[in-house]
């Protein structure tokens, strides 16, 4: 497995980029690759720092529509 650096050299990467530049191609690399989110050091630390400033967005409703076509279906069948 390589390192991250290796992986960076190779694709061209300015080693020399700000380092919020490297942990974002990193975080997209992971991403790309697991389909997993992650927080990178620099985000934890802001978040650490500043834990009011946080926002809990209201989950967002969902509904079930395949559920009702369904039942209407049935009762236009039943009456069929």
């Amino acid at each position: 497995m390589k390192k991250a650096s290796e992986l960076m050299k190779e694709m061209g990467f300015n080693k020399d980029a700000p380092v919020a530049t490297q942990e974002a191609f990193i975080k997209h690399l992971i991403k790309a690759a697991a389909g997993t989110s992650v927080i990178t050091p620099t985000e934890k630390r802001i978040i650490q720092e500043n834990p009011d400033k946080i926002v809990q967005f209201p989950k967002q409703l969902s509904f079930d529509f395949f559920d009702d076509e369904i039942q209407q279906n049935l009762k236009k069948s039943k009456k069929a």
